[in-house]
């Protein structure tokens, strides 16, 4: 796993390059390079669901901050779930359906769903307040900024815990979502909560030899497959030499290596792939 600092660390080795205007354009265009994988690829990691409760009489509903497209939505109603279908037209119809059906426009039971630009609504509108509507979605993932934490020492950290505590005031609520490296033992474990300054909590359990004194990093990491992390600094520097440094060779090298693990290979055809983004 590489954080947001070894992506363009890896950047500025690639291109010899270490001057602030161009780390600048790196963190940019690493943040394009994780939503083209984002873009291409169609994992099961790329999707969140979130949770909301029927309002007698509304018909709409706020979509999740992070939400980029809705996969679907199903309402819960005495413990058997009802899939909502995608409105399979546009807003004109939409509009045409909801402003001027005749018949009743409430229900238990939502025939339809629509999304619009912040919200999803429901026909017929629900007639009952607190069923509980799950949503599949698919995330738009926030632009990494943060570089790496490597402020204090570990204080604690217990085999089959998931508690990690610093010898100094270290920790901020800003680093849950983040992911913490003990340097002695090299995993990556998520943090899922933040306690105090001296205090953070890992989504899984710690499955190493009990650390203290040891040095730690934390650190944003694109939500991409691991093996991909590699190939994320070369879109950057491709965009680097195809724009600033004008040398359009190497910015094809470069631009070859994301897409295929392949410096020499132009082709962007699934099937001359034999690694790269598009063989993922």
């Amino acid at each position: 796993m590489k954080s947001f600092e070894d992506l363009y660390e890896d950047c500025q080795t690639q291109s010899s390059d270490t001057d602030a205007t161009t780390l600048t354009f790196f963190k940019s265009k690493l943040n394009e390079a994780i939503k083209k994988a984002y873009a291409v690829l169609n994992a099961e990691w790329f999707y969140d669901s979130a949770t909301d409760l029927t309002v007698d009489g509304d018909e709409s509903y706020p979509l999740p901050f992070n939400c980029e497209r809705v996969h679907s939505i199903k309402v819960t109603i005495s413990s058997r779930d009802y899939v909502v279908t995608e409105f399979p037209r546009g807003e004109n119809e939409w509009l045409a359906l909801t402003g001027g059906a005749t018949s009743a426009t409430e229900s238990n039971y939502p025939t339809y769903y629509f999304v619009k630009r912040d919200t999803y609504e429901f026909y017929p509108a629900s007639s009952t307040s607190g069923y509980t509507i799950t949503m599949r979605y698919k995330i738009d993932p926030k632009d990494l900024t943060a570089t790496d934490s490597t402020t204090s020492t570990i204080k604690t950290l217990t085999n089959s815990d998931t508690t990690v505590t610093s010898n100094a005031a270290a920790f901020t609520a800003a680093m849950v979502g983040r992911w913490f490296k003990a340097d002695s033992d090299g995993e990556w474990y998520r943090i899922t909560s933040f306690t105090s300054l001296t205090s953070i909590e890992l989504e899984s359990v710690f499955e190493g030899t009990a650390v203290s004194g040891d040095t730690y990093v934390i650190g944003e990491s694109p939500e991409v497959p691991v093996e991909l992390h590699e190939l994320i600094p070369h879109f950057a520097t491709a965009q680097f030499y195809m724009g600033p440094k004008r040398n359009i060779e190497k910015a094809q090298g470069h631009l070859n290596y994301f897409w295929t693990s392949d410096f020499m290979n132009n082709s962007r055809r699934m099937r001359d792939a034999h690694g790269g983004l598009l063989y993922a």
